[in-house]
């Protein structure tokens, strides 16, 4: 084989190679660990006061994914409604019921954090609105990539 035939398939090697490795992984968001509820009491004086609260996601490793469940318990006389969210991060997806919260009862907020890309100390937030209030609840994410 001459010198060019060797440098043309070796070449194509490196060329397939690199083209393979460049593919990205498929990886299933399925969560890996479910970590215990928290609960939020919502009243019209403690929104106005502004609710803060931190989900503590804990150590986990990267590209792993973790579910925690948030319930939000409405201590107001009327009833509350979700109307959106707001998050400092793709790795944080959040789904919840999209209907009004009676007086004295609770919704869960499932929180799916994907630690994919990520390493060391993270915080994020997230914000929750409710209809006719300014003020949103904050949430902020806390974890620990390795």
């Amino acid at each position: 084989m001459s010198s060019l035939a060797r440098y043309i398939v070796l070449a194509a090697l490196l060329l397939t190679a690199t083209l393979c490795g460049c593919q990205p992984k498929q990886k299933s968001l399925t969560p890996t660990r479910e970590v215990t509820m928290q609960e939020v009491e919502y009243s019209d004086e403690q929104l106005q006061l502004g609710i803060r609260d931190t989900l503590n996601f804990g150590r986990m490793r990267q590209g792993e994914v973790v579910v925690k469940k948030l319930k939000i318990t409405n201590r107001d006389t009327k009833p509350i409604v979700l109307l959106r969210h707001v998050t400092s991060c793709g790795c944080l997806k959040i789904n919840y019921e999209r209907k009004p919260i009676a007086p004295g009862a609770s919704s869960v907020i499932n929180f799916e954090f994907d630690s994919k890309s990520l390493e060391g100390w993270q915080m994020k937030l997230l914000e929750l609105y409710f209809a006719d209030k300014d003020t949103p609840i904050k949430i902020y994410i806390d974890a620990e990539v390795e």
